[in-house]
Order: structure tokens, then sequence, then C-alpha cells
């Protein structure tokens, strides 16, 4: 969920073995194990994963776990309210932050944090929490916010993240329910992970906020949330993966030219309502795709930079070129070109 700008979505859930950083095992001492086959060579090109698009996701796995077990936390020990007849689905949020901030450690991550868990019965709690967090800057849609996420005890899911717009603060609303409790996204620390994603995020782009497509917000979320939590083992990776792009899977709508407009939109990068005339978990799924490419060239803080690159004035092509070395109108045929092939294997 995008802080300010759009409405969490969750896709339907299987089933998942959790590999997160709470084991007592030395994480440095364990081996990556990508599968029976045989491990594939490191990308170096977008050119190269035209012919070789089956190394992207094992090489953005790679290169994130690596990140994860060299880097230090320096994410902030965050503040957990939960509602008076709340019980959290996810009860060690600080893991998911920190395994988070590890994969993003080369920016800045100095904001105080808020996370709420609430459920149906407690929503007014949790709107007055908000309200109270962002007094006078409250937005409109914001008002209603714990209303929006909640709407009745069996249709409460999902999360929202927001940055505070006059100091380095974010607060994470997060629902909590019964049908939450037997959903991984919900129980496996994703859900904190992709919503902490989108502070970092925010806070880099900063009066720039927003200038940037959607699908790379939310898409650099879904990432984040799988590269993080399952960054031990890329099996558990691949099966949180094809949860998240199932949908695309020898999708007859989608096509060389359809995935061409929908990561470069003719009206423009930062006009959001463009991706409107999609299903709305395209966002998230393409996203994700476009972002694991990218990560399998140059690691996860590549794609983050986008948003470092853009808050400093730059526009996102330009911001683009300058990290991956090539222009954003030679790579876009590229990359549909890779994702096209990656959906038809």
């Amino acid at each position: 969920m995008i802080s300010q700008l759009s409405k969490f979505l969750v896709a339907p859930i299987i089933s998942v073995l959790l590999i997160s950083g709470c084991a007592n095992t030395n994480e440095k001492e364990i081996k990556a194990n990508p599968s029976t086959s045989p491990i594939p060579a490191e990308p170096t090109s977008l050119e190269d994963l035209v012919i070789n698009f089956d190394a992207a996701p094992y090489w953005a796995w790679k290169k994130s776990s690596m990140k994860i077990l060299n880097s230090p936390a320096t994410a902030k020990t965050a503040s957990v309210e939960v509602g008076p007849n709340s019980i959290p689905d996810y009860k060690t949020p600080q893991i998911a932050i920190d395994l988070t901030s590890k994969l993003y450690s080369d920016f800045k991550q100095d904001q105080d944090l808020l996370f709420i868990y609430y459920g149906y019965q407690d929503r007014d709690w949790a709107q007055s929490k908000l309200n109270n967090y962002l007094g006078k800057n409250i937005l409109d849609w914001q008002k209603k916010q714990a209303e929006n996420s909640c709407r009745s005890a069996s249709d409460c899911f999902g999360g929202v993240a927001i940055t505070h717009s006059t100091k380095a603060s974010g607060i994470v609303l997060v629902t909590a329910s019964e049908a939450g409790k037997k959903d991984v996204n919900h129980t496996s620390g994703t859900l904190e992970s992709h919503e902490y994603t989108h502070i970092i995020q925010d806070d880099l782009q900063g009066k720039f906020l927003g200038q940037i497509p959607r699908w790379h917000a939310e898409g650099e979320a879904e990432f984040a949330q799988a590269a993080a939590i399952y960054h031990l083992d890329f099996a558990t990776y691949n099966v949180e993966r094809q949860r998240i792009i199932k949908e695309l899977i020898k999708n007859p709508e989608i096509d060389k030219n359809w995935l061409i407009d929908f990561i470069s939109p003719a009206s423009g990068l930062v006009k959001w309502q463009a991706w409107d005339k999609y299903d709305g978990w395209r966002v998230y799924d393409i996203g994700m795709l476009v972002t694991e490419i990218l990560t399998s060239l140059k690691g996860p803080e590549s794609t983050m930079r986008l948003n470092f690159e853009v808050g400093n004035g730059l526009s996102y092509q330009k911001a683009f070129e300058k990290i991956y070395g090539i222009s954003w109108k030679q790579a876009v045929p590229l990359i549909a070109e890779i994702i096209y092939a990656q959906i038809n294997a």
C-alpha cells in the first residue's frame, strides 16, 4: 500500500513454509539451495536476460539474501499498539522491519515508527490513533482509513503505511481478523515488510512523493516482502513469488505490446490513473517482476535508488538511465520481452 496514493490489495493465499530471521541458527552459516537444477549464470544485461530469462528470480533473490546477511538493520524500534479487542495476526513486526531494513541498508532510515493493529471492533480506536498522529495534516481520504480497510469482521484485510508530512515519522495500520490468522500474508511478516518498504520509499521521494510509476511503488514492496522474509531459502522465496504472480501465468490477455503499454503508458509514468483501467493486482504482480529483473542485475539497492534519485529531482526515466546505463525507451521493450517469456515458459 503506497502511503497516500492507493489502496492496499491482497491476493488469494496458499500455504508456504516460513523461514525468517528469528531462527536460532546462525544465518551466515546457512547455504542457499536454489533447487536441484544447476544455478543459472549471473545475468549481465537486459539483453542477456531476454535469452536467459530464468536467471532473474535466482539472482534477484541471491543478491538480496547476501545483502541481508551482510548488512546491519538501521530502522528504529517500532512502537506497537494493539486495539483493546484485537489480537495481531503476526506478533513480531520488528523481525520483518529489521530484515527489510537490512535489504535497503544503503538508505537513510531514521523514521520513528508506529504500528497499529486493530480488528473490526476497534476501528474507531484505530482511526482516532491515525487522526491524532496526522493532526491538521490529515487528508480527506485518510479520515475513514481504518473503516475502509476493515469493512466487516469477515472483510478485514491488509494494511496501509503513511509517512508524516512534517517530520521523520511513519505510521502503519495493520488489520487483524480470524481470516487473517489463516492467511500467510498476515502471519509470516510479509505484510509488515511490504508496508515498511513504503515508509522507506516515501521518505526518499520527499517532496516528489508519487513521481514514480504506480507499479514500481507496489512491485518493489512485493519483491521486498518475498526477498526479506524468505531470504534464507530460494525455494520458499519462489513459493511466495508464484503466489504473487500466479494470475499472470499463460494469461491470454497479456502479450508483449500489452506489457509495454502497461509498464510505460502513453500518458506518462507519474499519472497513476493510467493504471486504473487494469485489474488492481497488476501493479503488484507485474511490478514485482520488473523489480526482480532489475534487482538481478544491480541488486536491491538499485531499485530503491530510483526513489532516492526521484527525490533529488530527477525524472524516473533519467534516474533509470543513470542507474542501469540504458535509456528507458530502450529498456521497456526488453523488460516486456523478459516478462512475457517468464510467464509463458
